[in-house]
């Protein structure tokens, strides 16, 4: 396989399933995890999952579109893909016996694997881009976000950030609640979160959100000028929040970091559909795919 091809393929896994480096560099590390709870896949091969029923959360493609396009691009021959509504809803399916393994990103696998003794993460390799989604006609909008998220980047925040309420949070401690100040007379842009890619994206038991993402949309929020509201929504209600102006921006998707990977996706016309109605920031973390399996 060309480089080419390979750099497709580690990026759509990752893609297909979840619609970051000094800065917010967010992969795994030794401080961070156990190192009994993680495998690292070195090399790109996936047969670990010939025969396999996975989970995921819902995306906006079909379970059995996902499935083909994960067998086309990793060179595996899955039997099924299972969309759940959350990440809760997933553990479960893997700890009854209904799925063979989770596909999220390391940083979840890493939190999971950590927090759950019966079950193990392993990690992929290739890069993957969080970044924030907004309305394609707020393309104004995301220029803020992207100056605000470069201007962190340069000056370590986002660094300090993802050291504190990520890399470096202790398995017996949750993320916890943070504050964004706000301003009288000011516009308020309203961030939808959802809770399933923690601690990234983390949702209280409460149901409010705490730690990175809270903290990093207060960072922006004093860079852009604008009040940030944060609003928890489901997974699967991310696309039609936006469209429906409920939410201005969702926190987290998967994007690929390669161009050529990029401009490749953009030759399918479903993804043509979607990149006219939605825009992307820059990444704000790199990622890699992680699965969950049970040890």
């Amino acid at each position: 396989m060309n480089l080419k091809n390979k750099l497709l393929a580690v990026s759509l896994i990752g893609l297909f399933i979840l619609t970051a480096a000094p800065y917010c560099q967010a992969q795994t590390t030794e401080t961070a995890v156990n190192k009994a709870a993680i495998e690292q896949m070195i090399k790109e091969d996936f047969s670990i999952l010939n025969g396999k029923t996975g989970t995921a959360i819902f995306d906006r493609w079909g379970e059995e579109n996902l499935k083909a396009l994960t067998n086309v691009s990793c060179d595996c021959k899955i039997e099924k893909f299972i969309y759940c509504n959350t990440i809760t809803d997933c553990l479960a399916m893997i700890k009854s016996g209904r799925a063979d393994f989770m596909l999220t990103t390391d940083v979840t696998a890493a939190y999971v694997a950590e927090r759950n003794q019966d079950i193990k993460a392993i990690i992929a390799p290739g890069e993957l881009g969080a970044v924030m989604m907004l309305r394609a006609s707020d393309s104004s909008l995301r220029d803020s976000f992207n100056a605000a998220i470069k201007k962190l980047k340069e000056n370590g925040r986002i660094g300090e950030l993802e050291k504190k309420w990520i890399k470096e949070l202790p398995v017996g401690q949750e993320p916890a609640g943070t504050k964004i100040e706000k301003t009288a007379d000011t516009e308020t842009v309203y961030v939808g979160v959802s809770g399933d890619m923690p601690p990234l994206d983390y949702v209280a038991a409460d149901g409010k959100p705490a730690g990175f993402n809270v903290a990093l949309l207060g960072e922006i929020s004093k860079l852009i000028g604008k009040n940030i509201e944060v609003v928890s929504i489901d997974s699967q209600a991310r696309f039609a929040a936006l469209e429906s102006k409920k939410i201005d921006v969702f926190f987290w998707i998967i994007m690929p970091t390669h161009e050529f990977v990029r401009e490749k996706l953009k030759e399918n016309a479903d993804e043509q559909a979607f990149y006219k109605k939605f825009t992307f920031t820059e990444p704000h973390c790199l990622v890699k795919t992680g699965l969950l399996m049970k040890k």
